[in-house]
């Protein structure tokens, strides 16, 4: 497993989505602070600081960019072994499917938390750039114990699609559709039962985080029903990957095909003599 993990990181290094993944996760701080300053007056926040760009990025990156950036990461990290027909070569070491699996989603899990941890460090460097007050260490730490807690509660409601996704080639797209549905559905979920288990509102809650200014929302959700909602998407995915099985196009080898009509004249003719010359 720890080598399946290793290996994942060397390649993700090579791939683009994780300039993607950056770039994505640096508009969060941006695009809260843009909304922040053209606002009106009467809706401006008068004591915008430091903690509350932290507070609104959490609520962005709940909203739309981890589940969308996540989702499209771990799902292209998978289907690269369709498009460079590797998978086919991995199987025939002793690994199966599910272990490949497992593996590649627990790296995606700490690549996850990696970004959760790179989108607290641009906050910062953008509250830097814009003059925020109170800027400071305790601060940054508080927004670190919710930020790392929120990448992973995030990641492990995403996960069921990502594993569903993965058992067909180039379905990750339609994957990360669903996810960033499923995460702006959040601003309909405000009370009651819905509330407690909606899964990105239960991350939510498990962070502590208030949502009463987000929402409208008074209550905090309910902490017993919050770890229910997540301990079912756990329970998904640890489903999905243990009945996952080989996809047919891994199995299948691409054969080459011989084009009669990219011959020259001279070549199909010496062919044709070549056929006679055998059958005589």
């Amino acid at each position: 497993m720890i080598a399946i993990i290793k290996t994942e990181f060397q390649k993700i290094k090579r791939y683009h989505i994780l300039l993607i993944g950056l770039i994505g996760m640096f508009c969060s701080p941006l695009l809260q602070l843009f909304s922040q300053m053209v606002m009106n007056e009467e809706l401006r926040d008068p004591d915008f600081h430091f903690a509350s760009l932290i507070d609104a990025v959490i609520w962005g990156n709940t909203q739309i960019f981890m589940p969308v950036l996540f989702t499209l990461t771990g799902g292209y990290l998978i289907n690269r072994e369709y498009t460079d027909d590797t998978l086919k070569n991995i199987l025939t070491v002793p690994v199966s499917f599910r272990k490949f699996l497992a593996g590649k989603l627990a790296a995606i899990g700490l690549l996850s938390v990696l970004f959760g941890i790179y989108s607290l460090i641009v906050t910062w460097i953008v509250s830097v750039l814009a003059r925020l007050p109170d800027i400071n260490a305790a601060e940054f730490l508080y927004g670190l114990l919710r930020m790392i807690p929120l990448s992973v509660l995030i990641y492990v409601i995403v996960l069921p699609v990502i594993a569903f996704c993965s058992r067909r080639p180039g379905l990750f797209m339609t994957g990360s559709v669903l996810s960033f549905i499923a995460g702006y559905c959040v601003l309909f979920f405000k009370r009651g039962l819905l509330r407690d288990i909606y899964p990105f509102t239960a991350a939510l809650t498990l962070i502590g985080f208030d949502t009463s200014s987000y929402t409208g929302a008074p209550d905090k959700g309910s902490l017993p029903l919050a770890v229910l909602s997540l301990g079912c998407m756990l329970l998904v995915s640890m489903i999905l990957v243990y009945t996952a099985k080989v996809p047919e196009a891994a199995g299948k080898r691409k054969t080459p095909k011989k084009h009669a009509g990219s011959l020259r004249p001279a070549q199909r003719a010496r062919v044709r003599s070549d056929t006679n010359y055998s059958i005589s």
